[in-house]
Formats: structure tokens, sequence, C-alpha cells
């Protein structure tokens, strides 16, 4: 049992005196003095003594050990008076007369085989406000055994780490002269006993596991359901909270550690690209930047504002001509990203996950990301990106004051109208996740052109509906 404060009892009354020196006189027999009275007081034995009998008068009496003070270590005797015994040799021993606790059993017991103090007994139990807590350090709850002049600790059950504990009463439990303050708790698991106070800390267990896997499967529901027709991709993956945050300090901020509410419908599904691809042409960019061949001039610095804020073409199509489909397209692979999305003979494609991919390690300062001050420029732009009636406006649409750095597609062909996006959320608290929503439609007969085409509305609708179940 671990102490971090006690309360030692007073020493013995009337035992300060045993230590005077006594008077020794001739004698042909073990004789002793007079028993002394004195007030109760309790006292604890070690492992080394006996319980002993004092028979005979005061001018001859006789010590009979009765049973060993080993037998009685976790229990308390009561002190009520003393006398000294001195044998035919002079030799002075001063006995005080005890009765044990436990059972009762009464004798003599040299003084200097005790020590001033209670042993395995308690105070009577005492109301305290009703309050939780959770488990601070190892300990257990035990079961009191016996009355409160002899009790003792049973059938202990470890703490749990995955509990909330309901204290109720206090008492305080005595060994070895020092007393202890042990709480009364319960639970929902049926757990119900007595827990050393140090063992526990104010609070309520929140089972984050069990929030995650509740989360985790109503978004995996809806997600499933909303692309059942293959009309749609979806793949979502959450950041921890902005340190700092009042979501970072939530009780529930162990739900949103990162990645563990990640998951996807359709993710892997490769279809066109549209003007998502524009992710691939910056991260590549940066990757050359880190092997010095990108530099910041005037022209690139412009061309990448055109690229992302108004989805121009001119600049990434100039990148693919000068570095080659296949040079990039294998440097994507290595990444961990969609390694084939370029090619000479049909549209840019890609996939939910690959989108993310890119966008966390954006985020997060990973693989081509690492220089701080090229990932805020890039972020920037991201965030005045011009096309905001898809993602930005779904997630205003769940909570004011989101916000979205995002980077949109949407393009037509002979037989289907692409409208995309995948971006990065903050939410007003501090909370953030990553999101890539690819869907398309079938051409209308009458369509005149996808600038003239606001096709976001399924992509407003499904980033509202993801924010709302997961935050």
């Amino acid at each position: 049992m671990q102490v971090t404060s006690k309360v030692v009892l007073g020493s013995l009354i009337g035992l300060a005196s045993w230590g005077l020196s006594l008077p020794v006189h001739a004698a042909t027999t073990t004789t002793r003095t007079a028993t002394v009275t004195q007030a109760a007081q309790p006292c604890y034995s070690g492992k080394t003594g006996d319980l002993v009998e004092l028979s005979g008068d005061l001018n001859q009496v006789t010590v009979t050990p009765q049973k060993a003070l080993k037998t009685y270590a976790k229990t308390t005797w009561l002190v009520t008076g003393q006398t000294v015994v001195t044998t035919a040799k002079g030799v002075a021993t001063r006995y005080v007369q005890v009765k044990n606790a436990q059972d009762g059993v009464q004798g003599w017991i040299a003084q200097t085989d005790l020590t001033p103090g209670r042993n395995y007994q308690t105070d009577a139990p005492v109301k305290r406000p009703a309050k939780n807590y959770i488990k601070a350090r190892t300990g257990k709850v035990y079961q009191l055994q016996g009355t409160r002049a002899a009790m003792q600790l049973v059938k202990g059950q470890k703490l749990s780490a995955k509990q909330t504990y309901r204290v109720t009463q206090q008492r305080y439990y005595y060994r070895h002269g020092v007393k202890y303050l042990y709480v009364h708790v319960s639970s929902k698991n049926g757990t119900k006993g007595w827990v050393w106070h140090n063992g526990l800390k104010a609070g309520t267990y929140y089972d984050a596991t069990k929030q995650q896997a509740k989360i985790k499967q109503r978004l995996q529901t809806y997600l499933d359901g909303v692309t059942k027709d293959g009309s749609c991709m979806v793949s979502f993956y959450n950041l921890t909270p902005k340190v700092g945050s009042q979501a970072a300090k939530a009780k529930d901020a162990k739900v949103y550690t990162q990645g563990k509410l990640a998951t996807n419908a359709r993710g892997h599904q490769v279809v066109v690209s549209a003007s998502t691809y524009k992710l691939y042409i910056a991260a590549y960019l940066m990757h050359l930047k880190q092997q010095h061949q990108f530099s910041w001039t005037k022209a690139n610095t412009a061309g990448m504002r055109r690229m992302i804020v108004i989805s121009a073409n001119d600049y990434p199509v100039s990148v693919l001509h000068k570095y080659g489909r296949a040079k990039i397209n294998h440097w994507l692979g290595t990444q961990g990203y969609y390694g084939a999305p370029f090619s000479a003979t049909h549209d840019s494609v890609t996939t939910a996950n690959s989108l993310v991919k890119v966008l966390r390690d954006l985020e997060l300062g990973k693989g081509a990301f690492t220089n701080k001050k090229d990932r805020a420029h890039i972020l920037s732009l991201m965030g005045q990106q011009v096309y905001r009636t898809g993602m930005p406006a779904g997630v205003k649409q769940a909570k004011a004051g989101t916000t979205v750095q995002d980077k949109v597609g949407f393009l037509s062909d002979y037989n289907r109208l692409y409208h995309h996006d995948a971006g990065i959320v903050t939410l007003p608290n501090g909370q953030r996740y990553l999101l890539a929503v690819l869907t398309w439609q079938p051409q209308p007969a009458n369509f005149g052109g996808i600038s003239g085409y606001t096709g976001f509305g399924k992509v407003k609708q499904i980033t509202k509906r993801v924010q709302q179940i997961v935050y």
C-alpha cells in the first residue's frame, strides 16, 4: 500500500514512564509490582514476542507464554494496565495488560513488543456529496470484513481505467498506527466497495473508442447509401483538433484523434478528375522545389495563383508538357497517391482517397509539403478559390463560421457532367477534417456548357450531412 500522507497516533498514555530505570534488589523468586490501571490505549504488535499469562501472587509470579504475537499481526491490542516483573536474577521487564480487539483474548505483553496505534480498524463511515471519479493510479476496490474494531480488507478487485466510480461515503482505515482515507464507490458494471482515495481522481470516464465506433458507423451507413448508385465517391479523414482550441480541451477530444474516424465509400473508384488534378501538379512542383528545380519566379507565382484560385488550365498543362505525364505519374505513385492520373489519350482521372492523401500531406507538412512558407501560400490560394457553391456552402450550412481551403473540379464529356470538391475544413471550435466528394450525372440534352451550369448541389448536401454526423 502506498502512502502519500499519514497521521501517526499519539503515544501510549503512561508508556512514557516505561523507560525509567527500575531499582533492582536481590531476590530468590520472580516478583511483580501491583497492576497500575490506565486509560485504554490501542497498540499493535509485530512478528516477535508472545502473549503471556502472569500467575501467582506479587511475591512469586510465573510467566507462561500463551500465543506468539506473529499470529496477531493484523489486529489491535487494547492496553488497560501495567506491571513490572523482576526475575530472581534482578532483570526487570515491564508488561502491559491487553485485550485483543479481534477475538477478545486477554493477557500480558512485554511493553517493548508493542507500538502505540490502531491496526486493522476503521472509523464509522461518513456521507459525502456524491461525485464521479476515475482511476488515477493502480489500486483495488475492497470489501470490508469484520467489525470496526477488527476489520480486514478482502476480495480486492483492480480499478478499471474504463469505469466511472460514484463516491458517496468515506471512512478512515488504520494500519500500523497510520490512518488512510477510504471512499465507498459504485460503478455501472456492478462494482461496489472501498478504495484508497489516492487511487482516484475527480472525473467521468468517457469511452472514446465506443463513441468513435458509433460515429463511424453512422457515417459509413450514410456514405454507403448516398454512393449506392455509383454516381458519387466520398472519402473522409478526421484531423486532431487544433492545439489549444475549444475542441482540443473538450472532454470528447480523444474521440477525434487523427484518423480514428476515417472512412470512405467508393473511395478507390477511378473517375474523371476534372480540375482536382491540379492538387497533383501543386504537389509535384513542391517536390521539384525540394530538388532545387523550381523557384517562385513571377511566372510561377502567377501561374500557381491562376491554377488554384480560378482553376485556369494553361499553367498545369505547361507543367505536364515540360516534365512529361509518365514522369509525374511515377512520382505520384511513389508518394502513395493514385499513380496514373495523366494520359495522352483520355481525360485525367483520380480517386477520392488519393485526393484526401494529398490534402493530408499538405495540411500536415508531409512528403512534398515540408516547407511551411510554401504550404501556407498554397493553402491561402485554396482559401481564395472562387467556386464556393460546393463544399464551402455545405459546411457553412452545417455550422456558421466554418472555413474551407479547397480545390474544385468541373467538366463535361460526351455523356456526363462532373462536379468535384476536395478540401481542408476547419470548424469554429478548432475541429478539422479532410473531405473529397466526386460526383457525376448524365449530361442534359439541352446542356449549354459547363461554365453556365451550377451542379455542385449534391457536393454541398453531402458535405453538410457528413459534418453534421461527425461533429
